[in-house]
């Protein structure tokens, strides 16, 4: 089997070779995965916001 087809994007922008081993939320009816808990912490907060970019990602976990 191809690596390369298990690698999924995070919404922050990195490749995650291990998909379940991250934070995810479901956005518009499909599962997006985050490279840290407080990405998923503000996503949360304002989900829309995150995803058009309105909002910062965190630097730094909490």
């Amino acid at each position: 089997m191809d690596e390369q087809a298990n690698i999924i994007e995070s919404v922050c922008g990195g490749a995650l070779t291990d998909p379940e081993k991250y934070p995810s939320a479901e956005y518009h009816g499909e599962r997006v995965y985050f490279c840290t808990r407080a990405c998923l912490r503000v996503f949360l907060e304002n989900p829309d916001g995150f995803m058009n970019g309105e909002v910062d990602h965190p630097t730094e976990e909490e």
